[in-house]
């Protein structure tokens, strides 16, 4: 629907993991559009 959403990476390198946290700018829910997002970046990298 064209909002805009933040989304941020953060590597942990001692722990080898990846922390991510995505959010909508406006709202109150984006009914689980960002997790399916992540997730579909996720898979790309398995």
């Amino acid at each position: 629907m064209g909002f805009v959403d933040d989304v941020e990476f953060l590597l942990d390198d001692s722990a080898k993991v990846i922390h991510v946290r995505s959010a909508s700018r406006l709202g109150q829910s984006d009914l689980g559009v960002n997790r399916k997002r992540i997730e579909a970046i996720r898979e790309k990298f398995n």
